[in-house]
Formats: structure tokens, sequence, C-alpha cells
């Protein structure tokens, strides 16, 4: 019986193809708008993900605590990072290879860079030739530093896009060109092995100049000793193997950090870490605010779709009162109309919902060989936009299908 009543729903929208057509519109646009929404939007999370990966996230940044903190202990050079902490974490790195991957240091310091007659300012960082494998540090021209920099002590230099343009022009040959003179910094002269590619956001490196830290530390910071610590440092970066390994790494380095420089139980951190965790919950709140909006409207466009039903399937119950009275007449009970109407409507949306499902595949895949990176099906998606257009369908066919039902037989046989 219900598959005979499905049939006749079937037959129902053939015979009046394009009204049904219409009348599948809103339907549609809200199931092709759902899944093509939450497919991309999963998509994309997964490639900005990806690109936050790169620029750093996949790291812990070790950094000075702040002296005027609730609960900090009033001791000299509280807060302050410095090449103990570096010998600390490096031993952790060691015990610890399923976790940490490496241990960068960084000396930050502002200062003025001159090539020939032309000075800009910029950010000096002596680091390590691991510190491409925690930062972002795409070269251009030349290299970056290498670990027989650091050995020894080598007077070179890495200009990040910025600052290589300042001091040298728009032209990219002649920052190409650029590749072996020579810079000053502090009366210091460094020669230019690498210059860096444009690359902003977060972590931007365009305003830097690297050089090896060896070199920072004997030839550009001066007397930045902590007493019975060592140098003084801007921050201390971990790579971790995983984004998973953030909060047991984050319990080590704490642990650590507060054993070696001997803070009491009962005492803040006198460190900070900047965790991965906090820009890529950032990320997801954002991310899932704006897929959640527009899913929000692709649902309201379900409901419209659901209102267009409702009205065409109280015209067919008026245009089609004499067959409901025939059918009664002849033993169909108000259990079969009413059955028979609510299957005419949820065959329009699934019909509706299967089309929109099938453009929004197609939209998806497009999108992914376009944009050049994978874009797989939500099947999440597409089983809630099915599931809420037969949802729509029974929901506002129902009150068409029980006026139908009701019409008594007589009246509806006299009806012209």
């Amino acid at each position: 019986m219900l598959k005979e009543q499905f049939l006749m729903a079937l037959d129902s929208l053939r015979a009046n193809k394009f009204r049904s057509l219409l009348t599948m519109l809103g339907i549609i646009i809200g199931a092709s708008t759902l899944v093509a929404v939450l497919s991309l939007g999963n998509a994309v999370q997964g490639q900005v993900f990806e690109q936050f990966i790169d620029l750093g996230t996949r790291r812990v940044a070790v950094l000075p605590g702040d002296p005027k903190a609730k609960g900090a202990r009033d001791v000299p050079g509280y807060g302050l990072i410095s090449i103990a902490d570096y010998r600390t974490l490096e031993s952790l790195v060691a015990q610890h290879p399923e976790i940490f991957r490496n241990i960068v240091p960084e000396i930050a310091l502002p200062r003025e860079v001159r090539a020939g007659t032309v000075a800009v300012q910029a950010t000096v960082v002596g680091t390590s030739a691991d510190y491409k494998a925690v930062q972002t540090t795409p070269v251009a021209y030349g290299r970056f530093l290498t670990e027989a920099d650091e050995r020894e002590r080598a007077r070179v230099g890495v200009l990040g896009y910025l600052t290589a343009k300042d001091l040298f022009g728009e032209d990219p040959a002649a920052r190409q060109a650029a590749i072996g003179k020579s810079i000053e910094i502090d009366g210091q002269s460094l020669t230019i092995v690498g210059i860096l590619k444009e690359n902003g956001g977060p972590f931007s490196t365009d305003q830097r100049v690297f050089a090896p830290v060896s070199t920072v530390r004997l030839r550009l910071i001066g007397d930045l000793d902590l007493p019975g610590r060592g140098t003084q440092m801007t921050s201390i970066l971990l790579g971790l193997n995983s984004e998973k390994d953030v909060d047991r790494a984050e319990a080590l380095i704490t642990s650590s950090l507060r054993g070696a420089r001997g803070v009491p139980a009962d005492a803040i951190d006198d460190f900070r870490l900047n965790l991965p965790t906090q820009a890529l919950g950032v990320l997801r709140g954002i991310n899932g605010a704006i897929t959640g909006f527009i899913a929000l409207v692709a649902g309201i466009s379900l409901v419209v779709g659901g209102i267009g039903i409702m009205n065409i399937m109280l015209v067919a119950v008026t245009e089609r009162t004499r067959e409901i009275g025939v059918r009664k007449a002849l033993g169909a009970t108000d259990g079969d109309v009413l059955g028979q109407f609510v299957l005419e409507a949820v065959a329009i949306s699934l019909v509706g919902g299967t089309i929109g499902v099938s453009l929004a595949i197609g939209l998806v895949l497009l999108v992914g060989v376009v944009a050049g990176f994978a874009a797989p099906i939500s099947w999440l998606a597409v089983a809630l936009a099915l599931v809420f257009a037969s949802a729509i369908g029974i929901g506002f066919g129902f009150y068409p299908a029980r006026r139908a039902a009701l019409l008594p037989p007589i009246e509806a046989l006299r009806y012209e």
C-alpha cells in the first residue's frame, strides 16, 4: 500500500513538472547550500589550520613572565629568561624526542640596519638554523642560517622581505643582487646570505634580520648577562611533533622550569607559555560561527521551501476535491487520504533535496579541483539535508493532507 501511494505521489509530480520544480526550488537551494557550506567549510578549515601550523602553531614559545602580575615574586630578574633556562629545556627536549622536535633560541633586538647611505629600523634576531623548522621562513634568494654559521660565529645575516625592500628597493633583481653585499648593525658588518619571501600574519619575518645567535651574543648585544644565569633571551621556541602533544608539553616545560628556577609551590610561574591551542581555538571559534550562520541561512531556505510545499498542496487539495470524494466513496479511509497527500509532500521535498545534494556535490568537487585542495563531501551534511527535507515535507504537508482527509465524501463529490 505504501509503495503504491509513493508511486502515485511521483505520478502526481510528473503530471505537473514545471509547477513541481518551482515548488522544489526552496528545498533545492536550501539542501545544496547546507551540503556545500558544511563540506567546503570543513575543507577550508583544514587548509587554514595547515597554514597556521606552517606559520608556527606546532610549537610552544617560552616568554618572560609579567613582573607586575598578581602573585609575582619580588626578586632580582623576576620573569626574565636566559641561557640557563635554554640549557634546562635543551635537556628536556633530549629526554622526550617523542614530543619535541627541536629547541630554538631567540634574542631579538631593535636596531638600525644600514646599507650604504640607507638606514632602516628592524628587529635583529639571533637564532639557529632550526628556526626555519618552527617558524615559516620562506627563502626568496640565497639561503637561511646553517649550523656552520653558528659554530664559526659567522658574520652573516638573512633579511626579511620589507627590510630588504627598504634597503635595496622594489626591484626583485636589485634585492637578488644584494646577496653577498654587506650591512652594518651597531658598527658591525654582516654579509647578506639570504633574503626571505614576504610572509605577513601573526609571526611575520618581514621586518627582521636573522643572524647566528653566537654572533649576536658576542658582537651586537653588549652586556645582557643575568647574574648566575647567562645571557638574557627574548624567547625560547620548542618545536612539537604534533598539536596533540601540546598539553603534555606544557606540563613538562612548566615542571622543568619551575624546578630549575626554584619557584616555590605557592608562587605563580615566573615565565609565560605561548601555546598553539590559543590561536587554533580562536580560529575554530570564528570558523564555527561563520559556518553555523550560513548553515542557519540554509535552514531558513529549507523552511521557506516548506511553506511553498504547503501552499502548492493546498492548491492540489482544492483541484482534486472530486477525486478525494470518489476515493472515499469507493472505500478509502481518512488515513489513506492523509497518507497519500503527506507522501506527495514528502516526495516533493525528497526529490528537491536529492537534486540540491547532487548539485552541491558537483559544486564541492569543482571548487576542490579549481582551488587545488582536497574538498571531501560531508556525508553528515548530506544526511542532515535529506532528513531535514523529509521533515519539512511531513511538517508542511500534514495540514493540507489533514484538510483533504476530513472532506465529507458527499460534499467532495458535489464540488465543481
